[in-house]
């Protein structure tokens, strides 16, 4: 009686093992779940605009342009500017304006008429927006223009929005003397004392910042 119980209780046991057994098997050849996708990789921050030691101010009111390191103030200078000054921010070639907003230096060279020329980036791009939208130049000259900027380079300097803008001193007869800012005499240029003028050129570097106000 006890061998009969036994043999049932084995004919129970047996089926259970084996579906055990089969689960085990397959849960074995079954893929895991998939592992979570990695998150891609950060995107490297674009690198900061050029960072220069110093930045010129010029405020057309007062007549000065000032040296800057940083925020702090290195020195003040006398200048002046364009037979233009009355009328405002340069529009167009020839108007004899000085123009108005944010540049940087894009050229700087000795100059026969001029002593030393550090060339600013204007026009720059709010002057060629101007420009396109008033008619004044074309679609291709806008964008030289926009790509010049860009690319910190020497925008173009023969559209009708002129061009040629720089801090500048004079020569005379050669002996590169004589005083030059008591009265607005340039075409639209910063003019400057030569002495003057030689600080800032051994100060400031191709790209230093420029700011003009009215």
């Amino acid at each position: 009686m006890r061998n009969h119980a036994m043999a049932r209780h084995r004919r129970h046991i047996f089926p259970l093992l084996r579906l055990l057994v089969t689960l085990l098997v397959a849960s074995c050849l079954s893929p895991g779940p998939q592992a979570p996708s990695r998150k891609p990789a950060s995107v490297a921050a674009l690198p900061d605009a050029p960072s220069y030691a110093h930045r010129i101010v010029i405020r057309k009111s007062d007549y000065t342009l000032t040296l800057y390191r940083g925020d702090r103030p290195v020195k003040t200078y006398r200048a002046a500017f364009g037979r233009g000054y009355l009328d405002g921010d340069k529009r167009v070639q020839g108007d004899k304006r000085t123009p108005e907003g944010d540049f940087y230096i894009c050229t700087k060279n000795r100059s026969r008429r001029f002593y030393k020329f550090l060339g600013l980036s204007y026009p720059e791009l709010r002057h060629a927006e101007y420009g396109v939208q008033s008619g004044m130049i074309s679609l291709p000259e806008y964008h030289r223009i926009k790509e010049a900027v860009a690319e910190r380079q020497p925008p173009p300097w023969d559209t009708r929005l002129g061009g040629a803008v720089g801090i500048h001193g004079r020569t005379d007869d050669g002996t590169g003397g004589g005083s030059w800012v008591s009265a607005n005499w340039t075409d639209g240029c910063i003019a400057m004392n030569n002495a003057d003028v030689d600080e800032i050129y051994s100060a400031v570097s191709l790209g230093t910042p420029v700011t003009i106000l009215p």
